[in-house]
Order: C-alpha cells, then structure tokens, then sequence
C-alpha cells in the first residue's frame, strides 16, 4: 500500500487546491496538495517536504483532519490528510497545471481525484 500525506490549506475562507497535470492517474483532476511518502519518512514530515518541493512553501501542520484509503485501479493508497497553514514563502507552481484558492462552496465546481473529492464534499458542508 502507498501513503500519501495531503494538505487542506486555508487562508481568508478559500482553501488551496491544485490541478493536476497530464500523464498518470487523474490527469487534469483537482487535488489537496501533498504526495507519496519516501521509506525514511513520517507522514508530517512527508507533507512538509512536498510543499516544499512542489509549491514553494513552508507550512505547520495544525491538526489531522482525516485518515482514509482508495482503491484505484493500480494501487491501494491511504492518506492522511492534515489542516495546515503556511509560514513562509510564495506559491510557486512547479508541477501542477494550475493551482487556486477557492471558497468550500465552490469546491463542487471542481472534479477532484477521487480520494480528494470525499474531503472536499466534507469540507463543503463544514460550517466555518
């Protein structure tokens, strides 16, 4: 089973999404940004990194938001999915094809990958 870390970043009532680029699974599709964790690492430690390398920015994880898993068609993934901020940097967009904050209510307008979209769903029907 992969592990992939992901990050639910909110700032001014809009969480940040990233759309992925062509090529692999879920191409185009909108996800929480994070990635797969390396043999070495924790899961924070993961998140940390990949905002990092794929964003430009440095960030504190709050708190677990939720722990879940999906069964795509090639590979069995659980994710932790955390509430972060950012404490540094500017938003830089290394791999995705397009990166957005976006208000919970406007996250249905988005076709997110389907492990994000479950978190998404949640998110939107969150009171603030």
């Amino acid at each position: 089973m992969i592990h992939v870390a992901a990050a639910i970043i909110e700032r001014d009532n809009q969480i940040l999404i990233c759309q992925r680029s062509d090529g692999g699974s879920c191409a185009f599709q909108w996800e929480f940004p994070g990635g797969k964790l390396e043999p070495y690492e924790g899961t924070e430690e993961c998140l940390v990194r990949e905002c990092k390398e794929e964003l430009g920015i440095d960030i504190e994880i709050v708190e677990i938001y939720q722990e879940t898993s999906y069964r795509y068609p090639d590979n069995d993934i659980a994710f932790t999915f955390y509430k972060a901020v950012i404490i540094s940097g500017d938003i830089i967009m290394n791999i995705h094809k397009d990166i957005r904050w976006v208000e919970r209510s406007q996250m249905k307008n988005f076709v997110f990958c389907p492990a994000d979209a479950q978190i998404a769903e949640r998110l939107c029907k969150e009171i603030i």
